[in-house]
């Protein structure tokens, strides 16, 4: 079974008597376009959902948190790519006993039966190559970002990720409470000032209250000089 074969897999469906000839005839229409589909389906996160839903600049507001994040997804990536690896090893090894048991097999139904599950690892093996290749590319994608962030850290920010995340945490918080405004639901805000207010403390004891607050504009800047007595 070639991958992405959609015609080989429509014998399979029409081999199954699954569907009426109609309805076969209404696939076999759509063959072209099932193949495409099949083909250009997205498995993984593109680019665009990796730089803008992902690492959004709500949530990751600094160089560095977007680096640390990045590496958290890659490491998923990855490891999921090894356990993907081990059960791909597994169903190899099931098509090359099932292929043995074909041969073995005399009685003609349960070779029939066989020879379906083997159809079936087949395509399962086919789908884990497809999944593998999807892997590698947001693996890669996470290795270019990492790069570009990493261009614009320090060496200290790039030793440990609890040497940027105090600040980066704290620009957050800043942020969500200003695109809050006077909505959410009490607990929400309760827990976003609650974390906030922490987040600036630490920040004015080990006196990086300046880092946090670049960027933004100068009527936040004050706010929180004032309320904190800066």
């Amino acid at each position: 079974m070639n991958n992405g074969n959609t015609i080989t897999l429509l014998d399979n469906i029409n081999n199954s008597s699954l569907l009426s000839i109609n309805d076969l005839d209404s696939l076999e229409i759509l063959s072209g376009e099932l193949q495409e589909t099949f083909v250009k389906t997205q498995i993984h996160r593109t680019r665009t959902e990796m730089e803008v839903s992902v690492l959004n600049d709500l949530k990751f507001p600094t160089p560095a948190s977007k680096y640390w994040q990045s590496m958290r997804e890659q490491n998923v990536m990855f490891t999921e790519l090894v356990m993907l690896s081990f059960e791909y090893r597994k169903n190899n090894v099931e098509i090359k006993i099932q292929e043995r048991d074909i041969a073995a097999e005399t009685d003609e139904l349960r070779k029939e039966l066989l020879k379906i599950e083997l159809e079936k690892k087949t395509f399962i093996s086919r789908q884990q190559e497809r999944v593998a290749k999807a892997r590698i590319g947001e693996i890669k994608g996470w290795s270019e970002i990492k790069e570009r962030e990493a261009a614009q850290m320090s060496q200290e920010d790039l030793a440990d990720v609890d040497n940027s995340q105090l600040i980066g945490y704290t620009k957050r918080w800043i942020k969500q409470s200003i695109a809050m405004g006077g909505g959410g639901s009490p607990p929400e805000r309760q827990n976003l000032l609650g974390q906030l207010h922490s987040g600036i403390v630490s920040c004015i004891q080990k006196g990086v209250i300046n880092k946090v607050l670049d960027g933004f504009e100068d009527g936040v800047k004050k706010q929180i000089n004032k309320e904190y007595g800066l």
